[in-house]
């Protein structure tokens, strides 16, 4: 790789976003004695580098969760601890080449359709973001994840101190049951994984749990959040009508399983759709196949 696979974007209160853009979002965290880094990303390239093009502090690493666009760059990165919920347990093993394949032609699929939409974007509209373009697709013929178990694990309520600063661990559940977020009460900066997204929503996968997800969602929109930091997509931050506009979605389809329309899916299956304002929810259509990542 060539160092530019990812992309920096500084928020206040030395909060930085390095991004695969179009793939996944990783944050880095400052305080006075340590930094943060929350979640690590795809492993294609090393994401350390550009955690100390930011900072030469001694870093802890989190993982949101156990999959793999979250955790495949814990290889790369000279961290004192890595840390994760303990319901990940033996869920950090080594990613096998079918699976990094699979995504492999999904990123090229991806590209081809996010080139279209740039081109057309940029003669009239202007709403895809210029730091956060994506990269062509290199050669992952080599690409691997190999195992890197959490040092240590975090459970709902723990405190993460960096000096000057604190984050406070939430379980949230409901994507997969290692779902976690980080909470900064002083800044009302919410991190998020996959437990808030400005996209689509997988809780169709089986080890989904959509009432779970509507529950974690409530607690979020409960918080007096500012800004919340969310694990895909190019809109990167949202603030709290967001988070309650979710909250409320992922309640209503609780309430009426069938409302939306069936689809076709990620992986070809069908799947329910409900859309929101600038997201949407896929859930699982009873008796068809089983979905995993």
């Amino acid at each position: 790789m060539t160092g530019d696979w990812f992309a920096v974007r500084q928020y206040p209160n030395r909060v930085y976003l390095i991004s695969e853009p179009c793939h996944v979002n990783s944050y880095l965290v400052v305080g006075e004695e340590r930094a943060l880094l929350f979640d690590t990303g795809l492993g294609i390239d090393d994401i350390s580098q550009a955690v100390r093009g930011l900072t030469d502090l001694p870093l802890v690493v989190v993982n949101s969760h156990h999959h793999l666009d979250h955790r495949g760059g814990n290889q790369h990165v000279p961290a004192v601890d890595f840390l994760a919920h303990p319901s990940g347990s033996g869920l950090y093993g080594a990613v096998e080449p079918a699976e990094l394949a699979a995504y492999a032609e999904s990123a090229k699929s991806m590209y081809t359709t996010y080139t279209a939409l740039r081109d057309l974007d940029k003669i009239k509209f202007f709403l895809t973001p210029d730091d956060l373009t994506m990269r062509p697709i290199p050669d992952l013929s080599s690409w691997r994840i190999p195992a890197t178990e959490p040092t240590g694990f975090l459970d709902d309520g723990d405190v993460i101190d960096l000096g000057g600063r604190s984050l406070t661990v939430l379980h949230t559940p409901g994507h997969v049951p290692d779902s976690i977020c980080l909470w900064e009460r002083d800044t009302g900066a919410l991190f998020c994984g996959d437990t808030l997204l400005t996209t689509t929503y997988w809780a169709h996968l089986t080890d989904s749990d959509v009432p779970t997800f509507a529950a974690s969602l409530a607690r979020l929109a409960a918080l007096d959040v500012t800004t919340a930091f969310v694990g895909h997509n190019l809109v990167a931050d949202a603030g709290p009508d967001f988070v309650r506009d979710v909250a409320a979605r992922f309640a209503a389809v609780v309430r009426d399983p069938d409302i939306g329309v069936v689809v076709e899916g990620p992986q070809g299956r069908p799947v329910r759709r409900v859309d929101g304002n600038g997201f949407a929810i896929l859930t699982a259509v009873p008796g068809s196949p089983a979905t995993t990542l």
